[in-house]
């Protein structure tokens, strides 16, 4: 396939920078076309370190706006040159490449090229569940891939085909678009309209299709400071080095879908647990989604509730292991929708969530002197956590 690279850059030149020389170690197996989108107004010393590089792989392209079309635009614009290919791999300048990311690309594209429920290709392994605050572990089913009803921003691949209906669907939508979807996290309903990310996960979860992402992660975020973010460094992955052959698995034969909250799709949960066929359930097992928003009868969750028939424990990894394989305990239910406390913002319902104790018990893995501390006085311990955190920050500075 003839997939070029394009790096969308606009006000970060040392970035940019380190992301081209992790492009130079990678491997090719073939000529590729490098394609460096500048947006307007930016740091000046970004176009040059454009210019200067040295490209060995193929012809490279630098395209200089010279007007600011803003993070939402440029992006659209990068995207919109899969037109002249069979579609193109997109980075944003603050990423870091494994050296198997392009010939991971290269197989991973003719696979799902022809599946209409696939929207797009990550490269970045999606390991914490932003719209929980919690760590995220996908279900292992054998293959090396999942399946998520989020886009990947952290290096991804489109082929024609998929940009152009999701393009079709912006054209059309335009700025009419209703952010009150319940499928959609409150969270992504809240980040600003430069944010071309939240209109392609509501286009997803309109038309039920997926994003493919890797168990292995063939990119990194170094989370640099830009227009969504001030230096967020809890993004980073541990990246595939090793050749492989991925051993990639159908849509309809993964056991790992996702939807926008990184709950599993009921459809998946039921093959596994087949007792729960019989009803009409949402999955809510971080417990953050809106009572108001489910609309189904039923719910698994970690929310509290009045007369649960179901109940489990709350001890393995991931959450849904513990419903497969009927965990004894009182922590998660699967109960009536309308038994569940409802909050009336999402806001409300997040800070309930971190004032759970057990839930950071759970996610994150304490040193055991800290436990007892924990269980005696939550409040006191976080206070104390980050408190500390803050002194060690201070002296690293």
């Amino acid at each position: 396939m003839d997939i070029p690279i394009v790096i969308a850059a606009y006000n970060r030149p040392a970035s940019l920078s380190r992301l081209l020389a992790s492009l130079q170690k990678a491997q090719y197996t073939n000529t590729v076309q490098l394609i460096i989108s500048i947006d307007g107004g930016g740091d000046k010393g970004v176009l040059k370190t454009a210019e200067a590089f040295q490209w060995p792989f193929g012809e490279k392209e630098i395209i200089h706006h010279k007007e600011n079309l803003g993070l939402r635009r440029h992006i659209l614009s990068c995207g919109d040159l899969s037109r002249d290919y069979d579609g193109i791999i997109l980075l944003e300048d603050d990423l870091y490449v494994s050296p198997q990311f392009y010939n991971y690309a290269q197989q991973a594209m003719p696979y799902y090229r022809e599946d209409d429920a696939i929207a797009g290709i990550a490269l970045y392994a999606h390991g914490f569940n932003e719209t929980a605050s919690f760590p995220f572990y996908p279900f292992l089913d054998g293959s090396d891939v999942f399946f998520m009803q989020l886009a990947c921003s952290w290096g991804q691949c489109w082929t024609k085909n998929q940009w152009t209906l999701f393009r079709q669907w912006i054209n059309e939508k335009g700025e009419s678009s209703s952010f009150n979807h319940p499928g959609l996290p409150g969270d992504i309903a809240l980040w600003p309209e430069t944010s071309w990310k939240k209109y392609f996960i509501l286009y997803m979860i309109e038309k039920n299709l997926f994003f493919v992402y890797p168990r292995q992660s063939y990119t990194t975020n170094f989370g640099d400071k830009g227009q969504h973010q001030d230096s967020v460094k809890n993004f980073q992955m541990p990246l595939q080095y090793g050749q492989k052959t991925p051993a990639f698995v159908k849509l309809e034969d993964s056991c790992a879908l996702y939807d926008a909250f990184c709950e599993m799709i009921p459809a998946c949960l039921n093959k596994m647990a087949p007792e729960l066929n019989q009803y009409d359930y949402c999955v809510d097992l971080y417990g953050i989604k809106m009572i108001s928003a489910i609309d189904n009868e039923f719910v698994l969750t970690a929310k509290q509730n009045r007369q649960p028939l179901l109940s489990f424990g709350k001890r393995m990894l991931p959450l849904e292991a513990n419903i497969i394989e009927r965990i004894e305990g009182n922590r998660l239910f699967l109960t009536k929708t309308t038994n569940c406390r409802r909050m009336d913002s999402y806001i409300k319902q997040k800070k309930m969530l971190w004032n759970i104790s057990e839930d950071i018990l759970y996610h994150y893995k304490l040193p055991v002197r800290y436990v007892e501390k924990l269980n005696n006085d939550p409040a006191r311990f976080v206070r104390a956590l980050f408190k500390n955190l803050k002194k060690k920050t201070r002296k690293w500075d």
